[in-house]
């Protein structure tokens, strides 16, 4: 209770949270580390195998023709100073990335999005543990009051995530999105600092090794999450 108290003191204060920077975030299972140029080919590989057109079904943009182009998609995504990109790598290298975005630090608002996981990496411990390590730095490292989840009425996994993960669900914006050449509503999710103690505090349950019998989890994240 004393943390949770201290968190909401901590989303009162005066002063801005920090800009996004290219970090190295180490997990158990995954770590975070800034994107280059050379995860391209690695990544290419893996998103665009049998599987191609589902992993790219609700992205902005791809699949991509060749290899060519998706090392300047990189190549672009380096260049935008708004986004901060980050590669997720486990031993077998790079499997995704994900991204912190529309930063309003001087409002302490940031969003996390284009979240792309290589098939082998969905549904696995070390795609939560990703996704914790991120939400943790956010709240704990650059000081966020909010960060925010968006996805299309018609994503159904990231609709799932989103609430798995503690996300709050606020509302549809309607026709909020074109989305490759169709207009698309947008539900919107947050999830507040104070509200991250309960969160942080599952994660932690849910990751540690007894929750894990030969690979399989004990209890879901959300059986964890009601008992804290």
């Amino acid at each position: 209770m004393a943390e949770q108290e201290r968190w909401k003191e901590l989303s009162k204060a005066a002063g801005s949270a920090s800009v996004p920077r290219p970090v190295t975030l180490t997990g158990d299972h995954i770590s975070l580390v800034p994107l280059c140029r050379e995860d391209a080919d690695d990544i290419f590989r893996l998103t665009h195998a049998g599987e191609r057109d589902v992993i790219w079904a609700d992205m902005k943009v791809g699949p991509f023709d060749g290899v060519e182009s998706f090392r300047a998609h990189v190549g672009d995504l380096l260049g935008d100073q708004s986004r901060t990109f980050l590669t997720l790598r486990t031993a077998a290298g790079p499997v995704g990335w994900l991204c912190l975005m529309e930063a309003r630090p001087a409002h302490r608002v940031i969003e996390l999005g284009y979240i792309l996981f290589a098939p082998a990496l969905q549904r696995t411990v070390a795609a939560s543990e990703s996704l914790f390590l991120i939400m943790r730095h956010v709240f704990e490292d650059l000081g966020y009051r909010r960060l925010e989840w968006t996805c299309t009425t018609a994503n159904a996994k990231s609709r799932r995530a989103a609430d798995r993960l503690g996300f709050v669900f606020e509302g549809i914006l309607r026709e909020g999105l074109t989305l490759k050449g169709r207009p698309c509503d947008i539900c919107m999710y947050s999830l507040l600092a104070r509200e991250w103690v309960a969160a942080n505090a599952a994660f932690l349950i849910w990751l540690h090794p007894d929750n894990f019998v030969d690979g399989r989890q004990v209890q879901s994240l959300e059986q964890v999450r009601v008992r804290v």
